[in-house]
């Protein structure tokens, strides 16, 4: 099991199987969720929150899922946003969102093929997948997603989000998702 602490969040995460004392996860926890599967088949994925740092403690919230993993094509991935208390999971097909401080599920979004990562950009978290381009607010609603395909990748300059997608460069407002210019070679 891997330890990765954020912020004043500490998240346990297991990939492909629950871990050995997950009923005693599961007991001392005051939320748990075992998130319905997009397919049955797939690899487990188990994820226990609490707060306070290094300290190890019995997690607060725990989290269940199972997503398909393309052959080990594509991993988890997570993201706090630790002045919201959000946190963001994708993990195969399924994206999912959480208010870790009041201990809610707050969203959850599917994106075709494949989830590839999770970027904060200021007030945005952006998302990466193989087909898809999203844009969430740091408080978990999500503004806008645009259909990509590879070879494609972004970069943000200040107010706009540049996609380059097969060579062609697309540009919108990172809030808004409006056109700014598109194909330019």
């Amino acid at each position: 099991m891997h330890t990765v602490s954020i912020g004043n969040w500490a998240l346990l995460i297991e990939d492909g199987s629950l871990p050995r004392i997950y009923d005693a996860y599961v007991k001392h926890a005051a939320f748990v969720d075992q998130v319905k599967p997009i397919t049955p088949e797939g690899r487990t994925l188990f994820l226990g929150v609490y707060q306070g740092g290094g300290t190890h403690r019995w997690p607060e919230i725990v989290i269940v899922n199972r997503y398909e993993d393309a052959r080990g094509t594509f991993h988890p991935g997570f993201l706090v946003v630790p002045e919201t208390s959000i946190l963001f999971i994708g993990a195969g097909e399924q994206l999912l969102g959480y208010d870790i401080e009041r201990r809610e599920r707050i969203f959850e979004d599917h994106t075709n093929f494949g989830f590839w990562c999770w970027t904060r950009q200021e007030d945005y978290v952006l998302m990466s997948a193989e087909l898809e381009f999203g844009v969430w607010r740091k408080t978990g609603e999500k503004l806008w997603s645009v259909f990509v395909e590879p070879p494609w990748s972004f970069n943000v300059s200040g107010e706009n989000v540049e996609l380059d997608i097969m060579g062609q460069l697309k540009i919108f407002r990172l809030e808004t998702g409006a056109p700014v210019l598109t194909n330019v070679s």
